[in-house]
């Protein structure tokens, strides 16, 4: 130990972890007894170091490079693996090569699949990997230019969750589906609608509990009505929906009141300011469970009616049990809120946001 030290500059283990081996036995049985405990700390050690592992694979980053001869070199370490982030840059880059280890991950081990790419396309050798075959949830950021790029993605057997980033401009079609076990979905519009979104709800839709659904609102009604129209012909069996858009809308538009009006199904609701007016309080489904609201100013858009949607809770006449309000303002809404979920037993929570 001492000479590693020398060589590295910094002891491997922490001055109180050191302490606390060598505390265990007598000074004959030191170093024994140090040995044992470091080996039955090693595998709960590991376990919690790759967990989840960072990967960014450029030739030009030692610690990339050391990361994936060890998962090459090391196959038990590739059994801990829970969740991996994987970042490109170029698919022409030597990232393929540096990432042929996520080949050998055992299957049903890794249970979150995240992948940037700055640049390039998917690689399909990944998706093909038994790992990312057997797992359920996946989060995609990256430019995907044609929808056929999204077949292989839909196609992952078990795929139960999944977050992709869209612009609108993807062209061609998606092959509807022989099974799928999709049933939470996140789509980030980066520029605006498209036929693409509508296509691929018409091949998933008709599964999802959940669909997320986050884009400028607001700024161009057609494209805010031809969206209602594909969820609500699509997505009929929704228990969560969530609106929310990243800036303030220019005027307010019936989009979520009218989804909240056919979605019947609906347990969970969240939406921004601007997608909706004082009606959504009049036509929220009766099963409604929780409230989510983003707002953009001090003050509450349409409070008067949230107040008089929640005499009718205190009536039993709704089920809403939780209310978040979630505002960039640091003075929060009124205290009037407060008092009427306080005097309904509904709990209501300020985020930040």
């Amino acid at each position: 130990m001492g000479q590693s030290t020398a060589l590295s500059g910094q002891p491997w283990l922490h001055r109180d972890v050191l302490d606390h081996v060598f505390e265990h036995g007598p000074l004959d049985q030191t170093l024994p007894n140090a040995a044992l405990v470091c080996t039955e700390w090693t595998g709960p050690a590991q376990a919690a170091l790759y967990r989840e592992i960072f990967f960014f694979p450029l030739d030009s980053r030692r610690r990339d490079l050391l990361l994936a001869r060890t998962m090459r070199t090391c196959p038990h370490l590739r059994l801990y693996i829970r969740r991996l982030s994987l970042i490109t840059l170029w698919t022409h880059s030597p990232c393929e090569e540096l990432c042929d280890w996520i080949a050998r991950i055992p299957a049903h081990s890794l249970r979150e699949f995240h992948w940037t790419w700055i640049r390039g396309h998917i690689l399909p050798s990944i998706l093909s990997s038994p790992a990312i075959l057997a797992t359920t949830r996946v989060q995609l950021c990256g430019r995907i230019y044609a929808a056929d790029k999204l077949q292989p993605i839909l196609q992952l057997p078990c795929l139960e969750d999944l977050s992709l980033e869209l612009t609108g401009h993807e062209v061609g079609d998606i092959k509807s589906l022989a099974a799928s076990r999709l049933k939470h979905l996140h789509v980030y519009l980066s520029v605006e609608y498209g036929p693409i979104v509508g296509k691929l709800l018409s091949v998933v839709g008709h599964h999802l509990e959940s669909l997320q659904v986050s884009r400028k609102f607001c700024f161009e009604s057609d494209k805010d009505e031809e969206l209602v129209s594909a969820v609500e012909t699509h997505c009929c069996h929704l228990k969560h929906l969530s609106m929310t858009a990243p800036f303030k809308a220019e005027r307010s538009l019936p989009i979520v009141d009218r989804l909240a009006h056919r979605l019947h199904s609906l347990e969970r609701l969240c939406c921004s300011e601007g997608t909706y007016t004082s009606d959504l309080f009049r036509t929220l489904p009766p099963n409604l469970i929780t409230l989510g609201l983003f707002i953009h100013g001090p003050s509450l858009p349409h409070e008067s009616s949230l107040l008089q949607f929640l005499t009718l809770v205190q009536a039993a006449k709704r089920r809403l049990t939780t209310l978040v309000i979630t505002t960039k303002d640091a003075t929060g809404p009124s205290q009037s809120i407060t008092n009427a979920c306080y005097a309904c037993g509904v709990t209501v929570h300020y985020c930040a946001g």
